[in-house]
C-alpha cells in the first residue's frame, strides 16, 4: 500500500512541478488544470501517506543525559527519524515575543497568545479538536528566558492537549522526510529522545492512544529512581551498542 502511494505521489508531484511559462497559450489552460488537479491529489495522497506511516511507526522513547546522542546515531547510522521531545514547544514558544514572558511571571494572558499559536501548529497537523490550553496556578512561574519557557510551554502542551500531540508533529515531520525519501520499509522507527524522563513518562502512557508500539530506551545515567521498564538500557552510547538495542527493538516490534 505504501509503495503505491508513493508511486501515486511521485507522478503527481511531475505534474505538479510542470514549468507552466513554457507552455504555449493554446496549451495553458489544459496545463494548468492538471497542475491544479496533481496539487489537489498530492494533499489526499499526503495524508494517506502519513497515516501508512503510522500504521508502520514504532515510537522509541529514549532518555538520559546520552539520549541525544543515541537519536543522532541511530539517524545517522541506522535511517532512523528523531525528533526531540521539546521540539513543539520550542517551535511554539519561538513565534512568541520574548518582551511578552521574559522577566516575568507567566500568566493567563500568555496561556492565551500560546493557545492561538498552537491552533495554528493543530491545523497543521490535522488535528481538528483538542483541549485548549487553560492557565493554571501551577503554571505561574517566573520566567528568566527562552529556554523557561520553552519547559513551562512543554509542560502544559503534555498536561492539558496531552503528549500524543508530541508523536503527532513527530509523526508529520517524520513523513515530510520520508515522503522526500521515497521511504517504504515495513517498520518507521520514530525516536523521541529527551534528558526528562517525566516527559517520557507522559509520552509512554499517551502515545499508545494513536499507537500501541512504544518501547522506551535509557541512553546513558538518570536521576530517576523508579523503574524505567526500558527494552534497553545503554551505558555506553556508540554505533554498536545502538544498533543492538535497534535489532531488539525490530525484533519486538
Amino acid at each position: 500500500m505504501l509503495e503505491q502511494i508513493l508511486e501515486q505521489i511521485n507522478e503527481n508531484k511531475k505534474i505538479a512541478e510542470t514549468d507552466l511559462s513554457t507552455v504555449s497559450p493554446r496549451a495553458y489552460p489544459y496545463k494548468l488544470g492538471q497542475v491544479n488537479s496533481a496539487k489537489s491529489k498530492l494533499e489526499g495522497l499526503y495524508i494517506d501517506y502519513k497515516n501508512q506511516i503510522l500504521n508502520r511507526a514504532v515510537f522509541i522513547l529514549v532518555t538520559g543525559d546520552r539520549s541525544e546522542d543515541f537519536a543522532n546515531i541511530a539517524k545517522d547510522e541506522f535511517q532512523c527519524f528523531s525528533v526531540a521531545g521539546e521540539t513543539l514547544a520550542k517551535e511554539v514558544v519561538s513565534e512568541i515575543s520574548p518582551q511578552l514572558y521574559q522577566g516575568k511571571t507567566v500568566n493567563a494572558s500568555i496561556f492565551d497568545v500560546i493557545d492561538n499559536v498552537l491552533e495554528k501548529k493543530m491545523k497543521a497537523l490535522d488535528v481538528m479538536s483538542y483541549n485548549s490550553l487553560m492557565f493554571n496556578t501551577k503554571y505561574q512561574k517566573l520566567v528568566k528566558n527562552e529556554k523557561e519557557m520553552i519547559a513551562v510551554t512543554r509542560d502544559a502542551i503534555n498536561d492539558i492537549v496531552g503528549g500524543e500531540i508530541i508523536a503527532l508533529d513527530a509523526l508529520e515531520k517524520t513523513a515530510q522526510e520520508a515522503v522526500n525519501k521515497n521511504y517504504k520499509s515495513k517498520i518507521v522507527p520514530i525516536l523521541i529522545h529527551s534528558e526528562d524522563f517525566s516527559l517520557i513518562k507522559t509520552l509512554s502512557r499517551d502515545i499508545i492512544k494513536i499507537n500501541p508500539r512504544v518501547v522506551r530506551v535509557l541512553a546513558g545515567k538518570t536521576d530517576c529512581k523508579e523503574d524505567l521498564n526500558t527494552i534497553a538500557k545503554l551505558k555506553k552510547v556508540d554505533i554498536e551498542e545502538v544498533g543492538n538495542a535497534l535489532k531488539k527493538i525490530a525484533a519486538n516490534a
